[in-house]
């Protein structure tokens, strides 16, 4: 056996004597410079010298001469007592996942190998830092919860907004039954109002499961905000000083401007909260320019132009332990009763599905909170020409003796809807899916409009529009949605077809049957 291969065991102290241990001296070179904290072992287990990074990984404690297994947690230090033992005795390699003694909070990947003979040493243990991969893990565990959660909430969603648009539509009638003040008046109003409380939390369990209709518009941000403002004074009350910093800019963004109102005003409420009714709110917006994008930090983000939204607050922050949490949905720190947890869940869902994004960090100086906002930047439009004249508005549509193909799976919707349109003065026909109505047309039925809903068993309802149209290419088509898939929901929109979201007034229908066109194309 060559000299140079012959490695003595040394017991001084770190780390001088390592590169001397070996007769090659490359060799200790080699392993005193490797990235990867490592330690040789004796025959006893006992560690005889390490690198570099060994020290800087496992701390001040590491020495020569004491067991790996000091270097752990005493709840750890057992399994890798035996996976050291394992080894010496011939044992296959082992890979532990433990924590540092000197870093109790923080984990480990600990491998612990056999080396070749002759070495000069009888076992190795390489230690690699995981912190990075396993907030990597963490990262893409809190996405793959927040997807589940958002397709249970969307399929949820899609059932409860049947059940409410029968509720809704009862009450209604039953509310023309009853118009003046009373007993039976009261409580059909109340059942009114407790369907529509019920429909804006299905809106919210939407809108973070990125299903929720919207209705794009190029529009200014700076203008919604300052629009806002009255509303957020009385909101937030007058212990909170409100500062809205908004210079003139070059960007618009395509979003829809219930739902970005909707996002700034959950925001101001929680920070509200956060503030217990005293402090300061700032909303600044900017424009961020596409070569400005990589020095946000934030490496997701496309290098496009960006318009910003900053809310900071003077509040008590978010403490670091639940941050990671803060979007899920139902997550609340209030008290029972006083929070349902979706705030910042539809905050979330919405800016996703408007290709926005949303990060929250610790307010300027370390007070409060910032959450800071980014939508796609769009060029301004045209300003309209000085007197130009706007149209009149249009007389309110009638929808009085237009016939009528009713298409709807759930019975109880179907039978509010085509009794409501008959009280209004339409010819109704219904069909319980796509393959029965296709049926009535094929046999020549006429008809001014189709009403359908997406979701149905089978053919769905933008495919059976499609087919209706090409039957009876002159037939208006409105097409009715608890949720609409997006792909096809812009599909059928690029085509014409008016979209109704559950759940909706009669006098909505009535309005979208009135108004229906052909499909476009």
């Amino acid at each position: 056996m060559n000299d140079w291969m012959h490695f003595q065991p040394v017991q001084a102290a770190w780390p001088a004597p390592y590169a001397e241990g070996l007769a090659g001296p490359w060799i200790g070179t080699l392993l005193m410079n490797l990235p990867i904290a490592l330690a040789l072992l004796d025959s006893s287990g006992r560690i005889v010298t390490g690198n570099d990074a060994m020290q800087a990984t496992a701390g001040t404690g590491w020495r020569p001469g004491m067991r790996p297994e000091a270097m752990v947690v005493g709840d750890d230090a057992g399994m890798l007592s035996r996976a050291v033992a394992d080894v010496l005795a011939g044992g296959e390699p082992h890979v532990l996942r433990l924590a540092l003694a000197e870093h109790p909070d923080e984990v480990r990947d600990i491998n612990v190998m056999s080396t070749p003979p002759g070495f000069g040493a009888s076992a190795l243990v390489v230690m690699r830092d995981i912190r990075e991969q396993m907030r990597l893990e963490a990262q893409v565990a809190a996405v793959t919860r927040l997807q589940a959660v958002g397709q249970l909430a969307g399929g949820v969603a899609h059932d409860f907004n049947n059940l409410l648009t029968a509720i809704l539509g009862h009450a209604e009638q039953l509310l023309e039954r009853f118009p003046d003040p009373g007993a039976e008046h009261d409580a059909v109003v109340e059942i009114l109002h407790n369907g529509k409380r019920g429909a804006n939390l299905v809106a919210q369990l939407l809108a973070f499961a990125r299903q929720q209709p919207q209705n794009r518009q190029l529009l200014c941000v700076r203008e919604l905000v300052q629009g806002l403002r009255p509303l957020l004074t009385k909101l937030l009350g007058p212990a909170i000083e409100l500062d809205i910093v908004a210079p003139p800019g070059l960007f618009f963004v395509r979003a829809d401007p219930g739902q970005l109102e909707q996002v700034i005003v959950n925001l101001a409420v929680n920070a509200r909260d956060a503030m217990e009714g005293n402090g300061r709110l700032v909303i600044s917006i900017a424009d961020i320019l596409r070569r400005d994008v990589a020095g946000l930090g934030h490496a997701m983000m496309p290098a496009i132009d960006f318009v910003s939204i900053d809310v900071s607050d003077t509040g008590s922050g978010i403490p670091p332990e639940i941050a990671a949490k803060i979007f899920e949905p139902f997550f609340t720190t209030k008290p029972v009763g006083q929070g349902t947890g979706l705030g910042l869940s539809t905050v979330y869902g919405i800016m996703k599905q408007s290709d926005g994004y949303i990060f929250a960090k610790p307010g300027p100086g370390g007070r409060g909170t910032t959450f800071s906002l980014y939508l796609p930047g769009r060029p301004q439009p045209p300003k309209v020409a000085p007197g130009q004249v706007v149209a009149d508005v249009a007389p309110e549509p009638v929808a009085a003796g237009r016939r009528v193909l009713l298409v709807e799976d759930e019975p109880s919707v179907r039978a509010v809807f085509a009794r409501g349109l008959e009280r209004k003065g339409c010819v109704v026909t219904t069909a319980g899916d796509a393959m029965v109505a296709l049926a009535i047309l094929r046999d020549g039925q006429t008809f001014d409009v189709l009403v359908s809903d997406v979701m149905m068993p089978g053919i769905d309802g933008v495919e059976l529009a499609f087919e209706a149209a090409r039957m009876w290419p002159e037939m208006g088509i409105v097409l009715m949605s608890g949720y609409a898939e997006l792909p096809r929901h812009r599909e059928a929109d690029a085509r014409g077809i008016r979209f109704l979201a559950k759940p909706f007034a009669l006098a909505e229908l009535v309005a979208a049957i009135a108004t229906a066109q052909p499909l476009k194309g």
